[in-house]
């Protein structure tokens, strides 16, 4: 019996760490972006050609990362979910020029009370 407790609080140790690490995500998508015209790339838009291995912001979206696997496979991240102050509204993104997860700033609104 001992030694399952001793496996067991392993276990529950591990699964702390690792999961008291993580921060708040946002959406993760990995989508075929294979195009035949560009082999073992990822094709996002006509200007959006990655090689595997290379990272960027996402096309037609304001703010979310990208980065291209190998076979055409991207992964599309979104910025984490934030819930605005008490009594504030989220608005928009703050700068939608800088790198992901940079562009996730957003503003708010506390002006009235909501």
């Amino acid at each position: 019996m001992s030694r399952f407790v001793a496996i067991a609080a392993i276990v529950f140790i591990c699964l702390a760490v690792i999961l008291g690490g993580q921060q708040a995500q946002g959406a993760i998508a990995r989508v075929k972006a294979a195009n035949p015209d560009h082999p073992g790339k990822c094709v996002l838009g006509p200007n959006s050609v990655m090689s595997p291995g290379q990272t960027g912001k996402a096309p037609n979206h304001p703010c979310a990362g990208v980065e291209c696997h190998g076979d055409g496979h991207a992964t599309i991240t979104t910025c984490a979910a934030v819930a605005p102050p008490k009594g504030c509204k989220l608005r928009d993104f703050v700068n939608t020029n800088r790198d992901f997860p940079a562009c996730c700033e957003r503003n708010y609104d506390c002006s009235k009370h909501i």
